[in-house]
């Protein structure tokens, strides 16, 4: 390899680590500042009018997509790609946005509509719908600074945005405005987000031009499979609480919408994670360093697998204790779900390092099919167990629609990974000492104060994951030399 070849590789690498590191403090920081927003808001108005916020997002949020079908995507590949007729797309995308909005505002106004929604409950949709239409152009902004590869602008954007929509939704709630005033509060952010990302496009002098026909043509064929996923990825992720509203009420709503925020805040972890894991992944397989793929790949399910059990474990065992401490005694019917829904975790984190390596290896429409699947999955589950079961049928049909998720993700990547035996056995190891963390902390941490309680059951999952293998000595050595003087290359390698 030439010098000039590799001091561009490493500065390609360091802006890689650069990027990844902005979003990944960013995106934590949002989370963090997200859920303690959205804790003090539950506190202060109750189950039953956090329920109807919870509603009213959950019904934009799936009609969002109609706003985008997944355009966003081909603009950062066209941008990042340098194609020449990546300006034109971006115009095309604003354009066709500017169509699509209005359809999404109707199709989510009619679902409220049509669910005899009241005066309240409207007025948030309708607000809701402005955040909706505000975000889908604010995205597309942000993707033309994906594109050239300035991550720092959007991270600092999404922050301050989240900072201002926490402040106004603490206060929405501490002086009685309610739903409506969460739904200001989020609209608040979402303006800032895109007056923010117009102008650091035009400071970075992102070029749009008039759109040909056959542009049209090109973005909506490109689009197809983005859009396919991020439908799926909406209904699956909200669906549950559009039926418990249909057959519970807003309060059902409410108990299962902190389970689901205690839960799901944790994927920031993978998610920053992939951050860095894709190109990683795209480089090996570029250059067909299919063992370099195979250790990077099995090597990021132990590290998933070793972050996730825990978590599962911990959150499960400890929710009849976590839930009124955090939110309150109003939500104690938010206990049996929360007992469940933690179990999502495992296989989210493992399925991350799955649609990385689908996606580094040009198979990303397997990963769509995968996802579709799990979306009707997901729906007739939560058909079925929702009006017998209510927030606990939510929560399983979670659990089941995300291990199925995984489980066709691995079947996918078998011969990247060596076999599927091998998916299978570390995934083996990861649920058991997942079960005999959670033991350890039912049984016994229960009976402890609960700091003490997460120090014994922290320690035991440590002893597991070494015992099964999910962390090595050699993994403490390699994170140990990252505080060296003279730092090391260190790999994500697999070991049993």
């Amino acid at each position: 390899m030439s010098i000039n070849r590799y001091h561009t590789r490493m500065a390609y690498g360091a802006k890689i680590a650069k990027n990844a590191a902005w979003l990944m403090f960013a995106t934590a920081g949002q989370k963090v500042v997200a859920f303690v927003a959205f804790t003090i808001a539950a506190r202060l108005i109750g189950r039953e009018q956090i329920g109807v916020f919870f509603y009213c997002v959950s019904i934009t949020s799936i009609f969002v997509i109609v706003s985008d079908l997944g355009m966003t995507p081909v603009i950062i590949r066209a941008i990042a790609g340098k194609r020449a007729d990546a300006p034109r797309l971006f115009q095309a995308a604003l354009r066709s946005k500017m169509i699509l909005a209005p359809l999404a505002i109707i199709g989510a106004l009619a679902y409220a509509l049509l669910f005899k929604a009241d005066g309240a409950t409207l007025l948030t949709v309708a607000i809701a719908c402005l955040v909706m239409t505000a975000d889908t152009f604010h995205l597309a902004w942000y993707g033309t600074l994906r594109g050239v590869q300035n991550l720092k602008p959007e991270a600092v954007g999404m922050f301050v945005g989240q900072i201002f929509t926490a402040t106004g939704s603490i206060a929405a709630a501490y002086f009685g405005f309610g739903p409506v005033g969460l739904a200001t509060a989020l609209l608040a952010g979402s303006l800032w987000n895109v007056f923010w990302a117009i102008i650091q496009a035009k400071r970075l002098q992102i070029k749009s031009e008039k759109p040909r026909a056959r542009d049209y043509k090109r973005l909506a064929k490109e689009a197809v499979p983005f859009g396919l996923a991020g439908l799926s990825v909406k209904v699956y992720s909200y669906v549950d609480s559009l039926f418990l509203n249909a057959y519970h009420g807003s309060a059902a709503v409410g108990a299962y919408a902190v389970a689901y925020k205690l839960t799901y805040a944790l994927q920031f972890l993978p998610l920053t994670f992939t951050a860095a894991l894709y190109p990683a992944l795209a480089s090996a397989y570029a250059e067909k360093d299919h063992e370099n793929v195979r250790n990077t790949f099995l090597g990021s399910l132990r590290l998933m697998a070793a972050v996730a059990f825990p978590l599962s474990a911990a959150l499960s065992a400890l929710a009849p204790r976590l839930i009124p401490l955090i939110y309150g005694a109003d939500f104690i019917a938010a206990i049996p779900a929360f007992t469940i829904l933690p179990w999502v975790l495992l296989p989210i984190f493992l399925d991350f390092p799955v649609g990385a390596l689908l996606n580094a290896t040009h198979r990303a429409h397997l990963k769509t099919t995968a996802m579709v699947i799990t979306m009707l999955i997901n729906i007739a589950l939560n058909a079925a167990l929702v009006p017998f079961f209510g927030p606990k049928g939510a929560a399983w049909a979670g659990v089941m629609s995300f291990w199925t998720l995984f489980l066709i993700g691995a079947w996918l990547t078998r011969e990247n990974a060596g076999g599927l035996k091998i998916i299978t056995f570390l995934t083996l190891r990861g649920l058991l000492a997942a079960f005999v963390a959670w033991a350890a902390w039912a049984l016994v941490g229960s009976k402890m104060i609960l700091p003490a309680s997460i120090v014994f059951g922290g320690s035991i999952a440590v002893i597991l994951a070494f015992l099964v293998k999910l962390v090595t000595v050699n993994d403490v050595i390699r994170l140990t030399a990252r505080f060296r003087p003279a730092p090391e290359k260190i790999e994500i390698t697999h070991e049993e």
